[in-house]
């Protein structure tokens, strides 16, 4: 339900988030009042954080965000959001569009459908909570296995939280550390 390829984006950041319990796309709008009128307005998406607030999010790319009227707009949104008990956050490509961990979130969410763990996953929990931090290359070498079935046994274990990477700065399309999680 997404209307940009920004807002797309966004809901990888969402998705691979520990501290959002849910997230939807264009939810239920709003009215807000600007310059005498009453203007309805449906933020990009809303954000449920597990310590219970609630923010709206709308995404601009970021030469958007310099427009006068844009600005006076988004601060009447912005005190409509806040009368309704919750913040909106302007959110542009610049805090979305960034690398590696989109393109890692990405890689990660191709391994989204894959549930419940396989012989070999087991296998590879064991090997990594022995060896503590660990790359893909030697885990593909101590299992005698491709690279491309490591990263798949791997990217599966880190999209179901049972072991970590370091998605902000590790490239998952080189030779991530991976790690167990206690």
């Amino acid at each position: 339900m997404c209307e940009s390829s920004l807002e797309f984006d966004a809901c990888f950041h969402h998705e691979y988030n520990d501290f959002i319990e849910v997230f939807g796309s264009q939810p239920e709008g709003f009215y807000y009042d600007f310059e005498g009128k009453r203007l309805p307005y449906t933020p990009d998406a809303i954000v449920h954080f597990i310590d219970g607030t609630v923010k709206f999010h709308e995404y601009k790319p970021y030469s958007k965000t310099f427009d006068p009227i844009f600005r006076s707009k988004f601060v009447a949104k912005k005190a409509a959001a806040q009368s309704l008990g919750a913040d909106l956050i302007l959110v542009t490509e610049r805090q979305i569009r960034v690398n590696p961990i989109l393109n890692n979130l990405k890689i990660l969410h191709r391994y989204s459908g894959i549930h419940g763990l396989n012989e070999m996953q087991i296998e590879l929990l064991k090997l990594i909570k022995e060896t503590g931090k660990v790359s893909v290359n030697d885990v593909a070498v101590k299992q005698s296995l491709t690279l491309g079935e490591t990263r798949s046994h791997l990217y599966s274990l880190i999209h179901q939280g049972l072991i970590k990477a370091n998605l902000s700065q590790d490239d998952l399309d080189f030779n991530p550390t991976v790690w167990f999680v206690e």
